[in-house]
């Protein structure tokens, strides 16, 4: 069959936007196949568009989940090597279960519980993160995202004057320590030392902009500390309203992607205890902010 036949017969994704201020759910697609340069361009598009993608019915293994992200680009490792799967390096698993079969009987990462977007202390932020969901939480452990483009766009023109051109420190070692987590360790620092990033970020492709804050932050660069501090609680708190929050509850073999450039994101609390959730997480390395 000629190439033009095949593409005039090819599935192709069906995009259907939810009735929030972010997100879509890609239909009519399998991620467990190499996606077709036509079909790649529907999900990327989309992916501009509507900043968080979901993928339901989706029961792919790490191997396609890994081909799947490195489609948008290189794939990246993360610091904190507890979480690294044991057999694919790029891959890490948030998992409250044991190899016993028993739970931990806490949340396994402290850090996804609060607002933040991934990988901000480093120079070149993740692009977008895959994630999918083998095992979930029956109650609790939903996924909350924030439009901080929306919320950028929201703040009124004095807020927008004041934070343009200012830049915050983010700092893995900062927040470990908001957060509770077992600190920083001496190589996890110097693989990730403190770095500034602007306040207001501008999106690569899109030109938006959105405010690029959360739980990574420590201060605000040439600003009184406290000052600064209640700077970004304050632009935190104006991002993470209501009226800019798609919550995703999770279903068995779920796969979501996000883009990182223009949301922040966190999960709500579950019953570590009692109940069994276990998530599989891709990153693909993006650009310095501006």
């Amino acid at each position: 069959m000629p190439d033009s036949a095949a593409q005039a017969t090819e599935a192709m994704p069906v995009v259907t936007p939810f009735d929030s201020a972010l997100g879509a759910e890609i239909s009519n697609i399998d991620l467990s196949k190499p996606l077709s340069d036509a079909q790649f361009a529907v999900v990327e598009d989309a992916f501009l568009k509507h900043l968080v993608l979901v993928f339901r019915g989706q029961p792919i293994t790490d191997e396609q989940q890994l081909a799947f992200a490195s489609r948008f680009g290189e794939l990246e490792g993360h610091i904190n090597t507890p979480t690294r799967h044991k057999k694919f390096d790029k891959v890490q698993v948030f998992s409250n279960v044991k190899e016993d079969g028993t739970t931990l009987g806490r949340h396994p990462e402290l850090g996804t519980l609060v607002w933040h977007t991934d990988k901000s202390y480093v120079a070149e932020p993740s692009l977008t993160t895959v994630l999918r969901s083998p095992e979930i939480a029956s109650e609790g452990g939903d996924t909350l995202f924030a439009n901080a483009q929306a919320a950028y766009d929201a703040l009124d023109p004095a807020t927008r004057q004041r934070i343009d051109g200012l830049k915050a420190v983010h700092s893995w070692k900062r927040s470990r320590e908001k957060v509770g987590e077992a600190p920083a360790t001496a190589d996890q620092i110097a693989a990730a030392p403190p770095v500034e990033h602007p306040i207001a970020r501008t999106h690569p492709i899109t030109g938006r902009k959105c405010i690029y804050v959360g739980s990574h932050t420590s201060h605000v660069s040439g600003m009184d500390h406290d000052e600064g501090v209640k700077l970004l609680a304050d632009l935190e708190a104006h991002a993470t309203q209501d009226k800019f929050i798609y919550r995703h509850k999770w279903q068995v073999n779920d796969v979501i992607m996000w883009d990182n450039r223009g949301t922040m994101h966190c999960v709500t609390p579950y019953d570590a205890a009692k109940e069994k959730r276990a998530i599989h997480r891709v990153v693909v390395k993006g650009d310095r902010p501006f």
